[in-house]
């Protein structure tokens, strides 16, 4: 039987032209409002999102992508890389609107991403789009749980390094190499958030193979990940990690509430809320629910606990929804402007 992304090779199409226009949208958006430190932002998190994918694909080997994409950059599809920032970008927006302080919002961020991450990457790997070197039946249905904590680093360090700046002198020499270096920088965060984790996976399955401490490999065996007695541990500190983020996402928006001048920000959640149902309808359309009917359902709840986050502060209290909130008021601006020389004129 041939692989369901041969099936439907629109997939690949329609999946970059979803990031791209997502992106461009941002680009738009923030250029319009001449939002320019947060532009920097989103374009910074492009390069990172590149940075690590290379740098993933080329040091670990673990996955690949699919030559069936139409934009790579050193066989890493140039959508992966503008996804990471469109990600990144409308989860930020959303936890902006809290009035939690700036070093809990990455981990409501990270929350965000990996309700995307839980449903979305299972389907894709069974499109074609990208290939791990596990078989389809291991760990999160074909995912290591590795990738599923990657998720949460990725997305926490980044969100943490721009808020960090963010409190920093825009004017100062320092502040604008960091800026410049913050992808490098969130990469080197990235690194070693997953380095930790993976020993920590680890150390078990050494204790129990102590002799293999004796010698010394200039590159590891990156195999023992997918040991079982290593699969169990990951699983294990992926659960625990991800409680944490729960815990304390849901606490910070209790505790602080919604800020003030909160607006439902229609932008972000469409974005984030196609990306969801792109991946949903893929499973129907591609057939992968005669395989796999469970990811139908874990998709389906994941959408509705991001609909949940973005939407019940609204329905709470109903607030105006935007998609370009300065072009709308620069219009309004312009409206009224328009409007007394008409009065004028007929004085």
């Amino acid at each position: 039987m041939p692989p369901l992304s041969l099936l439907h090779p629109d997939f690949y199409l329609a999946f970059e032209i979803l990031g791209t226009v997502s992106f461009l949208a941002i680009v738009v958006r923030e250029s319009a409002a001449r939002n320019w430190r947060r532009l920097f932002e989103v374009i910074s998190c492009a390069v990172f999102g590149m940075v690590l994918e290379i740098g993933d694909t080329y040091l670990a080997h673990t996955y690949s992508y699919s030559g069936n994409f139409l934009i790579q950059v050193m066989h890493v599809p140039l959508v992966i890389g503008v996804g990471w920032a469109v990600i990144v970008y409308c989860a930020m927006l959303l936890s902006d609107e809290y009035r939690m302080p700036w070093q809990l919002r990455p981990f409501l961020d990270a929350l965000t991403a990996l309700l995307l991450d839980l449903s979305m990457d299972a389907i894709a790997i069974r499109l074609g789009f990208w290939h791990w070197s596990i078989p389809l039946n291991q760990e999160w249905y074909g995912v290591p749980f590795e990738n599923l904590a990657g998720w949460i680093f990725v997305v926490f360090s980044f969100s943490f390094l721009m808020r960090f700046l963010r409190t920093l002198n825009p004017k100062r020499v320092l502040t604008k190499v960091l800026m410049v270096l913050s992808p490098v920088i969130a990469y080197l965060g990235l690194a070693a958030e997953l380095a930790v984790f993976s020993l920590i996976a680890i150390l078990p399955y050494e204790i129990n193979h102590w002799t293999t401490l004796l010698s010394f490999h200039y590159r590891p065996d990156l195999s023992v990940l997918y040991d079982p007695q290593v699969a169990m541990w990951k699983l294990i500190l992926l659960v625990v990690l991800g409680l944490e983020v729960v815990q304390v996402s849901i606490w910070a928006m209790i505790r602080y509430g919604r800020s003030k001048a909160w607006r439902f920000d229609a932008l972000s959640f469409s974005i984030l809320a196609v990306m969801h149902l792109f991946f949903i309808s893929a499973f129907f359309l591609a057939g992968i629910y005669r395989e796999l009917p469970i990811l139908g359902v874990i998709g389906v709840a994941l959408f509705l606990f991001y609909d949940a986050l973005h939407l019940l502060p609204h329905f709470i209290k109903r607030t105006p929804a935007y998609f370009f909130r300065e072009v709308k008021e620069s219009l309004a601006v312009q409206g009224e402007r328009a409007g007394r020389i008409v009065e004028t004129m007929l004085k």
